[in-house]
Formats: structure tokens, C-alpha cells, sequence
């Protein structure tokens, strides 16, 4: 079974250094491939590419951003080429980049000048979002996926499981001569 997740989503290069390194020196690290992911903070369109700030996090075995509850290790800016839709990739999405890290730039967050790392993306996944019912779905008794039940010959057959519903909920029984 085929997977839609690109490959280099779900496999992290050989060398893929943590954001923290990088940020304490981006140039050193110029050219190299790294496989990042975090939450999407802000995306901005410019003529011929997108700009995505992403706060980072760490990713499970799929690739996936897992969520952080206190402390980031960083963020980057992700570069990518052609147009993105803002709303598609809003505010508070999950992105995985796979990429080399083009150079760094410094943006101000509120009046702290901020150091991010710029990725080139080669790739990139926007993962679905999951949404959570606030009701829990029951799937009944278990008999009820018994071929049996459903089946209206053997259902009223002599000798053959069988199943009725009481005022008081489900039983079991058999049908005798």
C-alpha cells in the first residue's frame, strides 16, 4: 500500500541537524538538506514565491509535527516557489518541510530581533487537520456483526443464534423446538 506522504516527508536525511544548531550559526550550515516541521504562524505572498514562518516542533516517525506545550526549539521560514493559498494554509496548520537551508534572515518579532534560518522547500506536506467529535459513536453489541443476525433465513431457523432487543437492552438466546 502506497503511502501519499512523499518519502522525503517520512524519512529524515542522513544529516539532518536540529533547528537549535542551525540557528546558532545558518551560514555554516548553507546548502544542507534537513527535514523540519511546527506550526504555521504566518504565510506571506510575494511575486514569485510564498514565505511560510513556522514555529518548530518535533516530528514523529511519519514526519508529522508532533504538538509542543511549552517550549519550541525555534522558528524558520520556509520558501516556496509559486503561490499558496493563506487560507488554505492558515494560521495554526501543521507543515512539513523537506529542503536546504537557503541563508538566514533577521525579522523583528514584536521589538525582539529574531534570527530565523530561510529553507529552499524541495517539498512540502500540509497535514489534515483532525477534528474531534464532542459526541462518542457507539457501534452496538458486538453479536451484531455476526453474519447470522442479518441473514432473515437463519435469523428465524430452529437452533441458530438469534438476538432480541428488551425495553432493559440487548440478550442472548436460542430459538428451541
Amino acid at each position: 500500500c502506497a503511502s501519499h506522504i512523499p518519502v522525503e516527508i517520512r524519512q529524515a536525511p542522513a544529516n539532518n541537524p536540529p533547528i537549535e544548531t542551525v540557528q546558532e550559526d545558518p551560514l555554516r550550515f548553507t546548502g544542507q538538506y534537513v527535514r523540519w516541521g511546527g506550526k504555521i504562524v504566518d504565510v506571506e505572498n510575494k511575486p514569485d514565491s510564498t514565505w511560510i514562518e513556522v514555529v518548530s516542533s518535533s516530528l514523529n516517525s511519519y514526519g508529522r509535527p508532533v504538538r509542543y506545550e511549552h517550549d519550541t526549539p525555534g522558528r524558520f521560514l520556509v520558501r516556496i516557489d509559486g503561490f499558496i493559498d493563506p487560507e488554505i494554509y492558515g494560521k495554526g496548520r501543521l507543515l512539513t518541510v523537506y529542503g536546504n537551508v537557503e541563508s538566514r534572515l533577521v525579522r523583528q518579532i514584536d521589538d525582539y530581533p529574531y534570527t530565523y534560518p530561510l529553507i529552499k522547500a524541495n517539498t512540502h506536506y500540509l497535514w489534515p487537520e483532525y477534528r474531534h467529535s464532542q459526541y462518542r459513536h457507539y457501534a452496538g453489541h458486538p453479536y451484531y456483526l455476526d453474519p447470522w443476525w442479518y441473514h432473515p433465513h437463519y435469523r428465524f431457523h430452529y437452533g441458530h443464534r438469534h438476538f432480541y432487543r428488551h425495553h432493559y437492552g440487548l440478550h442472548y438466546g436460542h430459538y428451541y423446538y
